[in-house]
């Protein structure tokens, strides 16, 4: 009777081995896809400096936000605010986690900086132009500024129950700005033989082409340091990345390589920024989206509600929402929470997001 057993139990282990080895991303993608992301970007600033004001305020919007099955928030906060008593941050995933709603904590490595603590002993960190002119950003091609960035992140993953990191402004400034600082062009100097103030700035000069690569390669060695920094931290969280929507055009005037990442699997989720209310362009921006991360990686396309590049409604924002899921998409992103009021919620509730409310 023993031996019976063993037999069996040897039978349905050789079995579950041959499956996982021959099925592997079967079982994976079922995984992933088992519940479509509703994603939504709040901001700090929504709220007040007073904790018990600012509690009812976000008690009221997440519970709005559960009747049409919002299940991720996008959060950006502050963490060196003084004008708060308390921390945002973990009120935030406190309240969220009480009605199943994970929280991703918004790191902008490239966005405008304030010129204070750490930063401004250190203004080598800072992007310099061709003149020598310092702009209120990190120089991700900066050793340095990028630890920096690490260490924040690593405060991030250390005292507080995230469910993932999301980076935004992961990129230089439009149009090129790149940094011209001394050690810079020293460290490409070294790598190519030429300085890149020392060549045609333009793209028939194939050092200028290499100049531009290889910014772009030093957005991209952060991002696989967050990776690392998140799976050494033993956190089972996703790192997550707001990314422009051409991702050829973005890899030239921005440095961030998004299909890269989406290729070597350096990024768990990509969510194309598509603000627009031309629904055949979100189409097409959706299904070049799906087809770059061809499932080494999710994909959450940011819908517009309202933004510096249009004012949606909520026709146009349900529409997104369908495109979305016909072209494979595997969840939706809100931008924002400021714009996103009743009369898209309204409408949502009473069609693409009905099934929240059984």
């Amino acid at each position: 009777m023993k031996k019976q057993f063993y037999s069996v139990s040897v039978s349905i282990a050789v079995i579950f081995f041959i499956t996982q080895v021959m099925f592997p991303s079967v079982l994976f993608s079922q995984t992933k896809i088992q519940k479509e992301v509703r994603a939504v970007c709040l901001h700090d600033y929504m709220f007040s400096a007073e904790k018990d004001s600012a509690i009812v305020l976000l008690e009221n919007i997440l519970d709005q936000y559960s009747t049409i099955g919002i299940n991720y928030i996008a959060c950006f906060f502050d963490l060196s605010s003084q004008v708060r008593d308390y921390d945002f941050l973990e009120v935030m995933i406190e309240k969220a986690h009480q009605r199943n709603i994970e929280v991703h904590p918004i790191v902008h490595p490239g966005y405008r900086v304030k010129l204070e603590g750490e930063i401004k002993e250190h203004p080598e960190w800072l992007i310099r132009g061709k003149k020598g002119e310092i702009y209120p950003n990190l120089n991700l091609a900066n050793p340095e500024a990028r630890q920096f960035i690490l260490r924040k992140i690593s405060g991030i993953l250390q005292n507080y129950d995230v469910d993932g990191i999301r980076l935004d402004y992961v990129r230089f400034q439009l149009n090129g700005g790149f940094s011209y600082d001394k050690a810079t062009c020293e460290a490409f100097k070294k790598e190519y033989g030429e300085s890149p103030l020392e060549v045609n700035q333009d793209a028939g000069s194939v050092m200028w082409c290499k100049w531009i690569e290889w910014n772009a390669d030093q957005v991209t060695t952060l991002v696989k340091d967050v990776k690392e920094l998140i799976v050494k931290s033993g956190k089972d969280i996703q790192l997550s990345a707001d990314v422009f929507p051409g991702r050829e055009a973005a890899k030239i005037e921005i440095a961030q390589d998004w299909g890269r990442w989406a290729k070597e699997g350096i990024v768990d989720v990509l969510c194309p920024m598509i603000y627009t209310n031309n629904l055949e362009v979100f189409r097409e921006a959706v299904k070049d989206a799906v087809a770059t991360a061809n499932g080494q990686c999710l994909i959450y396309p940011s819908i517009g509600v309202k933004s510096s590049h249009n004012t949606n409604t909520p026709d146009g924002v349900v529409e997104s929402v369908k495109i979305s899921r016909e072209e494979g998409a595997d969840g939706v992103y809100f931008f924002s929470g400021y714009s996103l009021k009743d009369e898209f919620i309204t409408e949502l509730k009473s069609t693409v997001f009905k099934d929240a409310n059984k």
